[in-house]
C-alpha cells in the first residue's frame, strides 16, 4: 500500500512564546538537552529554564560551530544527549541543522527555538550540511519538521539587525524560484499546496519589509514586524516542507552553493545576502525585468547586494578563477534540477554580465 504523509510544524511568537513550553513539550519527555552557539543560548537560556515546569535540563552543549556531520557524530555521543528524552534546538539555521540532522540520526524528538529571523531551517524537515571548512556539502532529510517552533519576537528583536535583514532577502526568494521552477510541472497536491502558500510571499514582504526593519530598529515587536518573522521563518518552511526540494530553489540558491566555495564569501557573507543577489541574477536570466527592477530597487532599500562586486567578485570575466570556481559550484548543484528550460554556465555568465550593466545605468 502507498501511504503519502505530510506532517506540518508548528508554531508560537510573540514576546511570551516560551510560556507554551511546559504544556506543549511534556508529552514528549521529562529530560531534556538544550544545543546551540554560545551566544544564542546566552540570550535564550533564562527565558527557556523559566517555562520548563517538570521539564529537567539534562545539559546545555555547543552544536561545534558548523552545520556538519563531524559535529553530529561528536553530539550523538555526548552523555547529556545519550541520557535526554527530547532535543531544544537553539540559535541560528546551522545550529538548528546540525540538531535536526542529529535529532533525525538518534531518533529523538526536536523543538525549535530560533533567536534569529535569518531563515527558514527552524520549520523544515531539511538541514544544509557543509563541510568542516564552511563550504556546501548537502541536503540532509528529516522525516518530519522540528514539533514545534518557538519564536520568541523580544530575542529576535535584540539580534544583530544585519541577520534579519539578510533573512528578509533568503525568504523574498522563495515566490520566484518557486514559480521559475514549476512552469512546466503538473503538480501533485502537495506540492500545488506549497505553491498557493507561496505564491504571494515576495510581493508581501516586499510592501512591508522596511516598515518591519523600521520597528526592528525601534525594538518595536509589531503585527508587521511579526508578519516579516513568520514570513522568514515560516511561510518559507511551509513550503519547503509540502514541495519537493528541486521545486522551491533554482538559480539563487545555485549561486549560493557556487559562492561558498570561495572562502573569503563564504566566512564574510550570509546565506540570505548572497541569495538575494542571485534572485536577480534569476529575474535577470528569464528576462523578468520588471521583477528584476523592482527587487533591485528592494534590495538598494535594505542594503542587500545587487552586484557580483558587492558579493566580493571584482574581475568579472570567465579568466576569473574565482568566478569559474562559483559558476562550476552553482551548475554542479541539484538546485538546477528542475528547470523550464536548461541553464548553462554561458547564460549564468551572461545574466551576471546583464546585471552589472544594469547597476552602472542606475548609479
Amino acid at each position: 500500500m502507498n501511504i503519502k504523509n505530510l506532517i506540518l510544524p508548528n508554531y508560537s511568537i510573540g514576546i511570551d512564546a516560551y510560556k507554551n513550553i511546559k504544556e506543549i513539550c511534556i508529552n514528549y519527555g521529562k529530560k531534556a538537552v538544550i544545543i546551540g552557539g554560545e551566544k544564542s543560548i546566552s540570550v535564550s537560556k533564562e527565558s527557556i529554564l523559566k517555562n520548563l515546569n517538570k521539564i529537567k535540563i539534562n545539559g546545555i552543549l555547543h552544536y561545534g560551530g558548523e552545520a556538519s556531520y563531524e559535529n553530529v557524530d561528536i553530539l550523538k555521543n555526548k552523555k547529556e544527549v545519550k541520557e535526554a528524552d527530547i532535543i531544544f534546538a537553539v540559535g541560528g539555521g546551522k545550529s538548528i541543522d546540525t540538531s535536526k540532522t542529529l535529532s533525525e540520526t538518534i531518533n529523538k524528538p526536536l523543538f525549535a527555538f530560533p533567536t534569529l529571523a535569518s531563515n527558514c531551517a527552524s520549520a523544515t524537515s531539511l538541514s544544509v550540511m557543509y563541510n568542516q571548512d564552511g563550504s556546501f556539502k548537502d541536503l540532509f532529510h528529516q522525516k518530519k519538521p522540528p514539533i514545534h517552533t518557538f519564536i520568541n519576537s523580544d530575542i529576535i528583536l535584540n539580534s544583530p539587525e544585519r541577520y534579519f535583514i539578510a533573512g528578509i532577502g533568503d525568504a523574498a526568494s522563495k515566490q520566484y524560484e518557486t514559480e521559475f521552477s514549476i512552469r512546466n510541472e503538473n503538480l501533485d497536491y502537495n506540492n500545488f499546496l506549497g505553491y498557493q502558500i507561496i505564491k504571494n510571499c515576495s510581493n508581501d514582504i516586499i510592501k512591508n519589509a522596511v516598515q518591519s526593519l523600521n520597528d526592528f530598529r525601534n525594538k518595536k515587536s509589531s503585527y508587521i514586524l511579526e508578519r516579516i518573522i513568520l514570513h522568514i521563518i515560516y511561510t518559507t518552511g511551509l513550503t519547503s516542507v509540502t514541495m519537493k526540494d528541486d521545486y522551491h530553489i533554482s538559480l539563487a540558491h545555485a549561486m549560493y552553493n557556487g559562492l561558498t566555495k570561495i572562502k573569503s564569501i563564504a566566512e564574510n557573507l550570509f546565506h540570505g545576502e548572497m541569495v538575494a543577489y542571485g534572485i536577480l541574477l534569476l529575474l535577470t536570466l528569464d528576462n523578468k525585468i520588471e521583477d528584476r527592477d523592482k527587487v533591485f530597487d528592494f534590495n538598494k532599500s535594505l542594503g542587500l547586494p545587487t552586484s557580483i562586486k558587492d558579493i566580493g567578485i571584482k574581475d568579472i570575466s570567465l579568466d576569473n578563477k574565482e568566478l569559474n570556481l562559483a559558476l562550476d559550484g552553482a551548475m554542479s548543484a541539484k538546485d538546477l534540477n528542475i528547470s523550464p528550460y536548461k541553464i548553462d554556465k554561458n547564460m549564468i555568465f551572461k545574466a551576471i554580465i546583464d546585471l552589472e550593466d544594469y547597476n552602472n545605468s542606475k548609479r
